[in-house]
C-alpha cells in the first residue's frame, strides 16, 4: 500500500525543515511513514496515525476544520541525540498556526529502545511524539 501524501502531509514537513533546530540536528532526513534503508542517524519519520479525518462539530452543525492524529519517530543510536531531536520537532511544532494548520499540539511522548539490526551492538533508541493536527482542507 503506498502512502497518499496530502497537503497537511506537506505543510507539516515544510515547517519542520524550515525549524533551524531541526535542521542543524536532523538535516534534510524527514520521511513520511518509513526511512529508506541505511539512513544515516539522527533522523524524523512521520505519518498520520488512521486514515479517519475527525471533523469538529459546534452548535451549528458541522465545521470546516479536521484533526487528525500524527506520530512523529525521532531516531537514533544515541540517547541525548534522540531527546534533543525530539524537543526540537516538538518546539517545531507545538502550537504551529500556517495558512493549512490550524493548531498543532503534543499529546504524548514515548521514548523506546529497539535492538540493533544486523547483530549491531548499539541499540537504537527512538522517541515518539503523538501530535493533534487541526488543518483545513484545500
Amino acid at each position: 500500500m503506498v502512502a497518499t501524501v496530502t497537503h497537511i502531509d506537506e505543510s507539516l514537513l515544510q515547517v519542520l525543515t524550515a525549524d533551524a533546530e531541526v535542521a542543524l540536528q536532523a538535516g534534510s532526513r524527514i520521511y513520511q511513514v518509513q526511512a529508506p534503508q541505511g539512513t544515516a542517524f539522527p533522523c524524523i519519520v512521520f505519518n498520520r496515525d488512521s486514515q479517519l479525518k475527525t471533523p469538529f462539530t459546534h452548535m451549528l452543525g458541522a465545521g470546516s476544520l479536521i484533526r487528525a492524529t500524527y506520530t512523529f519517530s525521532c531516531i537514533s543510536d544515541n540517547l541525548l541525540e534522540v531527546r534533543n531531536l525530539a524537543r526540537a520537532v516538538k518546539a517545531a511544532l507545538q502550537y504551529k498556526s500556517t495558512s493549512a494548520i490550524r493548531l498543532a499540539s503534543c499529546v504524548s511522548e514515548d521514548d523506546q529502545t529497539e535492538p540493533a539490526a544486523s547483530g549491531e551492538q548499539l541499540p537504537i533508541y527512538r522517541t515518539d511524539l503523538s501530535v493533534e493536527v487541526t488543518y483545513s482542507e484545500p
